[in-house]
């Protein structure tokens, strides 16, 4: 009997899980755009990710040199002794769907006047793809080879985790006016 409940408690997960999905998609694109652009307009010049999908909301200010993005392992998985910055709860029906425990980074470089921020894929299973193109993962964690596959991020920029845009960030850099 336990493992009937189980397994219908599992049935019930995954319905839940659809049906945040179909209630954060339910809108028609226009209107998820006008959220977003609302969010934007009040935030305090700088850089951000911008949870765009039902498992990455959230806003998070890109403050740091490295941010980290994954997510928790199972509780079938050993966890890997990394830090993770910004948390995907991918694996809300005990197995993850496509986010990886390691599954990308965005870098802060130093550059001219301002900023530049770097995406670069961690060598996750499903892909890291910066506005519909999918990145290369390094071969080897050698500067020169991360800075060969890494992609220069740009305001409105889009960076799903798994190509099924369920898991996506949108990159938003609003700059201090100058005048």
């Amino acid at each position: 009997m336990a493992c009937e409940t189980r397994m219908a408690q599992f049935v019930m997960e995954q319905a839940t899980s659809k049906m945040d999905t179909a209630y954060f998609m339910r809108g028609d694109e226009a209107t998820r755009i006008q959220l977003v652009q609302a969010v934007l307009e009040r935030l305090d010049p700088g850089v951000y990710l911008v949870g765009a999908s039902p498992y990455t909301q959230g806003i998070y200010s890109l403050m740091s040199d490295e941010v980290v993005i994954g997510r928790l392992a199972t509780v079938l998985e050993r966890p890997l002794g990394q830090p993770i910055d910004v948390f995907v709860n991918d694996a809300a029906t005990l197995t993850p769907r496509e986010v990886s425990r390691l599954h990308c980074a965005i870098y802060r470089h130093e550059g001219v006047g301002k900023h530049d921020y770097w995406l670069i894929d961690r060598g996750s299973t499903c892909g890291t793809f910066l506005n519909g193109q999918r990145l290369e993962p390094p071969k080897a964690q050698e500067e020169a080879e991360i800075r060969r596959v890494s992609q220069t991020l740009s305001h409105g920029d889009v960076i799903s985790l798994g190509d099924s845009l369920v898991n996506t960030f949108l990159f938003a850099a609003s700059r201090a006016s100058t005048a």
